[in-house]
């Protein structure tokens, strides 16, 4: 009887101590991706400042995270006078904070902005705080280049299935909330892209992305068709 509650807690130990050991892991993961986001983050703001300086103002600015990083305006829009300001992995808080050398430095003439799917894991902000923070965005734009014409980009659908580690916390209930009060804000040209992307079944669809959450080539081609008459006009 001794025997076998000391191999019970023997058992609780080794449990207790995996526990601990993957919490410590996840920590030690966590705060090592924190660390490269927040570099990334400083070197991209640095670049950007040593490239405003040759910029020509009137210029249309695309502003959000790594889906706008990784979208190539230069060649999707080659006659039109663009510059790409994203940032991979930054939120409407990063994006709050780097408005005069991501915009306001470029006086440009129209602004894309898309940003929000990050603070769903990145800073587990409420829906109605990632709308505050991108109503605070647009106003601060404003504020500086009050001529400015703002075309506000829907948050994207996610697809779990491709690949749920990528995906995260992420779900299309929670996006299509913070969408419908993104599309009620006002001063702005909202642009939904939700429907245009997502499949049957309201996720990502398949063959427009590579992991989920990240658009591939020809989510990029059919995210140009739909913005091509907002930036030509």
């Amino acid at each position: 009887m001794v025997e076998i509650i000391l191999l019970g807690i023997s058992i609780a130990i080794i449990i207790l101590l995996l526990i601990i050991n993957k919490n410590q892991y996840q920590k030690g993961s966590n705060d090592l991706l924190s660390m490269f986001l927040k570099s990334g983050y400083e070197m991209k703001k640095q670049m950007f400042q040593t490239l405003n300086k040759t910029h020509k103002d009137n210029g249309i600015v695309f502003i959000g995270d790594s889906i706008t990083q990784d979208y190539n305006i230069y060649e999707f829009f080659p006659e039109l006078n663009v510059y790409n300001r994203g940032i991979g992995g930054d939120t409407s808080v990063g994006l709050l904070n780097r408005l005069n050398v991501s915009v306001n430095d470029l006086n440009p003439k129209k602004v894309v902005l898309l940003i929000g799917t990050n603070d769903f894991v990145l800073l587990k902000l409420k829906i109605q705080d990632i709308r505050d923070n991108i109503k605070e965005i647009i106003s601060k734009i404003y504020h500086n280049n009050p001529k400015a014409k703002i075309y506000l980009i829907s948050v994207l659908p996610v697809n779990h299935k491709l690949n749920p580690v990528t995906v995260g916390s992420r779900n299309s209930q929670d996006i299509q909330k913070l969408n419908k009060l993104l599309k009620e804000i006002s001063n702005i040209t909202f642009i939904d892209v939700y429907q245009i992307l997502a499949d049957n079944n309201d996720r990502l669809h398949e063959t427009m992305t590579y992991d989920g959450l990240h658009l591939n080539h020809l989510g990029y081609e059919k995210l140009s068709e739909v913005l091509k008459p907002y930036l030509y006009k």
